[in-house]
């Protein structure tokens, strides 16, 4: 069998290869995978505005205090400890810790016998210059001394009463005694001790007198006064509480810290061993200003950019950033002076990322859409009455 070979000329060749490549490119165009349709409806799905999920509230209308906390120590303004002021061996103590006593009891003696000797020692030789002296002012009236033997005699029989006087305060130094009245909370020594003057025997409280000493800002110096309350809680016996009163505020500023001293005096029912004790954390709050009727959000409504603060207002389904005034502050609410009204509708949580004019759904505490209409945003409103304070799911 004989094969016959027909070459075609180049330019042919040329002409029926572009048939068939504008053939495939048709056959692209129209019938091509099905993944490339796909990825555009995905894009054209990404392109719609979702609904952001947010919590509502109202602006209300309410009580607001601003307080002023600080930390402090527990102080007792009459506390002292008691020195021995005589030397000798204890022979009598008549105190133990936790003992109330009265303003010059006796706690306890020093052994006298040096101090009574030397007493006596002294009070022989008064005597004896006062006999001098008498003996010379008759010799001096006869002219048979002179005067300056007189002066002599009445010098020494000056410092000789003197000297008995000195005895016999070291023979009172022996009793040692309380300065002022209150509670032995500790004792330094015991009976048949050695002690030397100035060593010490006691330490003496008084409970009445307890004071928390705290420091706060120079700003809010003309927001406080004397005679206001302050609540008085204990950090680590938190159980200690009560209300204290502002008794003095220092007339300087610390240049330093920029902060005055204030002196808050805790009332006698609070000290004590079921009360404060001296040494003692404690935590003071001062209010510092009180309005009844004033405008309120929710804490987590503001929304801080550098210095100027935010809420989102409700408008539909749809939100505008609304720039507010603030006023007082406390642990739950904000006070607004100006920005919105009472009754106005604010997103309370979910306004992380919010921007103005944002479309929005209204949900529930849970974050859960509003049942009546879910499948439309903003259908209606679902808001919640909370606490201020507890974290929202939909933040």
């Amino acid at each position: 069998m004989s094969v016959r070979v027909i070459v075609f000329p180049a330019r042919l060749r040329l002409a029926r290869m572009a048939v068939v490549v504008a053939a495939l490119a048709a056959i692209a165009g129209c019938g091509g995978p099905p993944g490339g349709t796909a990825k555009a409806a995905a894009a054209d799905d990404d392109a719609e505005e979702r609904p952001a999920p947010v919590v509502a509230t109202t602006v209300k209308t309410g009580p607001i205090e601003a307080r002023l906390s600080a930390a402090s120590t527990i102080e007792a303004e009459r506390m002292v400890t008691v020195h021995a002021e005589s030397t000798g061996r204890i022979v009598d103590l008549s105190f133990e810790e936790g003992d109330e006593i009265k303003a010059g009891a006796l706690l306890g003696r020093i052994r006298s016998d040096l101090q009574s000797s030397g007493l006596d020692r002294a009070s022989t030789q008064l005597e004896k210059t006062r006999a001098d002296l008498e003996n010379l002012e008759r010799l001096f009236a006869q002219k048979a001394v002179s005067r300056q033997e007189l002066d002599t005699a009445r010098l020494a029989h000056k410092q000789a009463q003197l000297d008995v006087g000195d005895r016999r305060r070291d023979v009172r130094n022996t009793k040692i005694a309380a300065p002022l009245g209150g509670t032995i909370t500790q004792r330094f020594v015991n009976e048949g001790a050695f002690v030397t003057n100035g060593a010490q025997v006691a330490t003496i409280v008084d409970f009445d007198t307890l004071v928390a000493r705290v420091y706060v800002p120079e700003r809010e110096l003309d927001r406080i006064a004397v005679g206001q309350a302050a609540d008085v809680v204990g950090k680590a016996a938190a159980f200690r509480r009560g209300t204290g009163t502002l008794a003095r505020i220092a007339p300087v500023v610390d240049a330093q810290t920029g902060t005055v001293k204030v002196t808050v005096k805790l009332p006698p029912k609070l000290g004590g061993a079921k009360g404060f004790l001296p040494g003692m954390y404690a935590e003071v709050t001062l209010t510092t200003e009180s309005r009844p009727k004033a405008t309120l959000v929710p804490k987590p409504a503001l929304v801080h950019d550098e210095d100027e603060v935010f809420v989102f207002v409700l408008d539909g389904d749809r939100v505008r950033r609304t720039r507010v005034e603030v006023g007082l502050v406390d642990d739950a609410h904000a006070e607004i002076l100006a920005g919105v009204d009472v009754g106005t509708e604010i997103v309370e949580s979910g306004h992380a990322g919010l921007k103005d004019g944002a479309l929005i759904q209204r949900v529930d505490g849970s974050g859960s859409g509003n049942a009546v209409d879910e499948g439309k945003a903003g259908a209606s409103v679902v808001q919640r009455d909370r606490p201020t304070g507890d974290a929202s799911p939909g933040t």
